[in-house]
């Protein structure tokens, strides 16, 4: 029964620690400006750097 016990505990402060991590690291990411751009910030840039034409 102790071994179930503490199994159980293990494995919920695995999962805690798991998502707790990957939200801090998500917002750590985030934070530092490193996160993907979306596609209107992508054709702007390559409207800005002449890389894409609106007339095609």
């Amino acid at each position: 029964m102790r071994n179930v016990v503490g199994a159980l505990a293990f494995l919920i402060g695995l999962g805690i620690g798991l998502i707790g991590g990957a939200a801090l690291l998500a917002y750590a990411y985030q934070a530092a400006g490193l996160y993907p751009p979306d596609e209107a910030t992508i054709k702007f840039i390559a409207r800005e750097r002449g890389w894409l034409r609106d007339d095609v």
